[in-house]
């Protein structure tokens, strides 16, 4: 018996010396640790932080005055019965208007490098289309971006894109509300 259970303490000493530990990691690695997440190369993602306002005002006024007078006194031969012609005109007129505007958009969207510049620059466009009550709203971007303005964290402020074009537009009921109607749109033009 002791001989039994020495040769399966031998086995056993054996079995656990021959096999190699398996170690696994909880930490996947992604790459160095010390490599820089900013977009490189085309396909690369890129988040905008749009905060963009506007304002615009213009105000504009008009005078006008005019006067003019001719004078005629009475001439000889075939005009002899004109006595005295006087005439006198004056017209005078002034108009002033103003238009303001004024905007604000803030939102966050993902946008894709579509091109590297020799400089290293960035050239990006993105696009985001929300529907919310048969409402539906696009933003669309694109510009270009330098590797400096990106922060560490993989985004850029809408301010800090070169050649930046933002265009918000919205199709729906409350959109349609804002555009005039037919006979408003006549009228402004006849007028």
């Amino acid at each position: 018996m002791k001989r039994r259970s020495l040769v399966v303490l031998s086995l056993l000493l054996v079995l656990l010396l021959s096999t190699t530990p398996v170690v696994a990691s909880l930490y996947q690695d992604s790459g160095s640790i010390y490599r820089d997440n900013k977009p490189q190369q085309e396909g690369d993602l890129l988040t905008v932080i749009i905060s963009e306002e506007s304002s615009a005002s213009h105000e504009a006024s008009n005078e006008l005055e005019q006067d003019g007078d001719f004078d005629a006194g009475a001439g000889g031969g075939l005009v002899d019965f004109i006595r005295a012609i006087n005439l006198s005109q004056s017209s005078s007129s002034s108009s002033s208007g103003g238009t303001t505007q004024s905007g604000d958009l803030t939102a966050m969207m993902a946008v894709r490098v579509v091109e590297v510049f020799d400089n290293g620059n960035l050239k990006v466009r993105g696009s985001k289309e929300i529907t919310i009550n048969n409402e539906t709203q696009r933003i669309e971007l694109s510009g270009i971006v330098r590797p400096d303005d990106i922060s560490i964290d993989n985004t850029v402020t809408s301010t800090d894109i070169a050649d930046g074009r933002i265009e918000y537009t919205g199709d729906g009921p409350i959109g349609d509300t804002q555009r005039p109607g037919v006979l408003s749109r006549f009228f402004s033009w006849l007028f």
